[in-house]
């Protein structure tokens, strides 16, 4: 079975690392309309009739679904058969850690899901990965639901935001996310350290430098503590240490619980891979395992983990840079797709 996903997921990663040709599909954009009237805008690559459907939710990026990095994951999903699926979910697009996600992630499957009438598959990575697999979780969904692919993707919210806010010196841009949102919820006489934060995530997220960076013309407008605060969390590990504690205590009672993959495995039927970059320095390999091990001993049709050295945590190496990984990254994109087209 190892060897026909292997099989199946071969041409799709030749394709994927530039060696192959996706032709350029044809477009269109509509506004999905969600069983609360909400209107979601939406990139639409048709596939052929009967084509299976894939919903691909973007993660936390300014640029949504204009990203490049989605758009160019689209198109050579499109090229495999697929029919493909870019909701823009507007609070991940403005980079909140929202309750709203979850609920709004699971709206937006089951307006595809009616609109396509047979099951579809699920793909996303890191917060948008986590979430996704909440909201999916229940019976009802679990029935519309063909594959799913998480690609470095949390566990438990209470293990990942002291990971998050631990490496700040290899990912700052995840620090500043996380700073933007829970900043006021433990330094509420802090004025303009939300707005710092938010530009400093959109500094590195959309490669501003020099004179157009913001973040770095808001520092000397912040108050001697704001900036201390600043200081501290760029050199100080301790400090930062006690930045993720305070703010865990501050999130609203049952956010952890309600938002964390690890408590939602019970209900998992469907066939599931996860994929996470080796040395991810967002979020930890060892919480796409730790769902691993657990839904391993709960499902069926056992579900596959792959920890790659191909992937950092927003995007991929040139795979000619890692030959070695290349079977393992076959076989987690076949099990995923001969999945989707099993319907």
């Amino acid at each position: 079975m190892i060897e026909k996903y292997y099989l199946v997921g071969l041409p799709f990663l030749i394709r994927y690392a530039g060696f192959g040709f996706s032709s350029a599909p044809s477009t269109q954009e509509r506004n999905l309309v969600l069983d609360s009237g909400l209107e979601i805008r939406t990139k639409l690559f048709p596939g052929k009739r009967n084509a299976p459907a894939v919903y691909i939710q973007h993660g936390m990026s300014a640029r949504g679904i204009e990203d490049p990095r989605i758009l160019e994951l689209a198109r050579h999903l499109h090229g495999t058969g697929f029919t493909v699926y870019l909701p823009e979910l507007p609070e991940i697009k403005d980079l909140k850690i929202s309750s709203e996600t979850v609920p709004k992630i699971r709206s937006t499957f089951r307006a595809i899901y009616e609109l396509e009438g047979r099951p579809v598959s699920y793909l996303s990575a890191s917060f948008s990965a986590g979430m996704g697999m909440v909201a999916l979780s229940n019976e009802e969904e679990q029935l519309k639901l063909s594959s799913t692919l998480l690609v470095g993707t949390y566990s438990d919210f209470s293990k990942t935001l002291p990971f998050v806010i631990a490496n700040f010196d290899r990912d700052p841009y995840a620090v500043y996310v996380m700073l933007y949102n829970y900043i006021k919820k433990i330094r509420n006489h802090f004025h303009r350290l939300e707005e710092f934060f938010l530009e400093s995530a959109l500094d590195s997220g959309l490669q501003r430098q020099a004179d157009a960076a913001v973040g770095f013309r808001l520092y000397p407008a912040l108050s001697p503590e704001e900036r201390e605060f600043v200081d501290e969390i760029r050199s100080v590990p301790s400090f930062r240490e006690r930045v993720s504690a305070e703010i865990l205590n501050s999130l609203p009672s049952g956010f952890i619980e309600e938002n964390s993959p690890a408590n939602f495995t019970s209900s998992w039927r469907k066939p599931i891979a996860l994929l996470h970059g080796f040395d991810d320095p967002v979020i930890s390999p060892n919480e796409s395992e730790d769902l691993f091990l657990d839904l391993r001993n709960r499902l069926k049709d056992p579900p596959v983990f792959v920890k790659s050295r191909l992937l950092t945590h927003g995007d991929h190496l040139p795979f000619y840079t890692q030959f070695p990984e290349i079977p393992s990254m076959a076989k987690i994109w076949g099990f995923f797709i001969k999945n989707a087209f099993e319907l």
